[in-house]
């Protein structure tokens, strides 16, 4: 079965595979705690929104855990065709889940002085959310070249460890800078502003990294792929 024809079954299959509970878990965690910030400080708004994508991120680590991962209804079926599957279930639900918790925050915003920001920095604060996620994503299947199964409890610990370290830079490599307005409001707002231009340029540099680590973890589950083919032959093979 050629891979592009075998995919819309792969795809099929995976709806049923994938561990939605995880995700929805993590949407419920991340409502509740941006929840205890929603108010028209846009300071706080920001902290919650952060904190609901870590919770996020999380829950979304789990997207490839399946103890079966190798075989679909008895028939060997490549990883990497699995997991971008997976992805390509997983990405909308995510996407949604977090442009509406965007949606949902902003509303709580309010005029606090003549200075606050109109609207909430949505592309920069998607920006961090899509650096975590590909950060646990990075792990999760770079997990399965050490010979794991299931790398969702690696992942969202692994996240968890590097949101830490993020935390413990020095304030000149922040990448948690606080929301800013123009820079025309004077010198405050201008450090400020520049600041949140040099964080999200940082929180740039680590999505790039990571989405290349969920690259790489994909060519290497092609290659386990092949392993697993192998001994599936084999089997077949002693049966008969």
């Amino acid at each position: 079965m050629g891979a592009f024809r075998a995919f819309p079954w792969v795809l099929v299959r995976s709806v049923r595979l994938i561990p939605w509970w995880h995700l929805g878990l993590g949407l419920v965690a991340a409502v509740a705690l941006a929840a205890t910030r929603r108010n028209p400080y846009p300071d706080d708004l920001v902290f919650g929104l952060r904190v609901a994508a870590v919770a996020l991120a999380a829950g979304a680590s789990f997207v490839f855990d399946d103890p079966a991962v190798s075989v679909m209804d008895g028939k060997p079926v490549p990883l990497v065709l699995q997991r971008i599957a997976r992805l390509t279930l997983a990405i909308p639900v995510i996407v949604v889940g977090w442009w509406v918790l965007l949606g949902w925050m902003e509303t709580g915003l309010g005029p606090t002085d003549e200075r606050a920001m109109a609207t909430l920095p949505r592309l920069a604060l998607s920006l961090e959310f899509a650096a975590l996620l590909g950060i646990v994503w990075a792990v999760a299947t770079l997990a399965v070249r050490a010979d794991r199964d299931t790398g969702g409890t690696a992942a969202a610990l692994s996240l968890l460890a590097v949101v830490v370290v993020l935390l413990l830079l020095p304030e000149r490599w922040s990448v948690f800078p606080s929301p800013a307005v123009a820079p025309s409001f004077g010198e405050a707002a201008s450090e400020r502003w520049e600041a949140w231009i040099d964080g999200h340029r940082r929180w740039a540099l680590v999505a790039a990294l990571a989405w290349v680590g969920v690259a790489l973890g994909l060519v290497g589950s092609s290659r386990r792929h092949r392993i697993m083919r192998h001994r599936f032959s084999l089997a077949q093979g002693a049966k008969e």
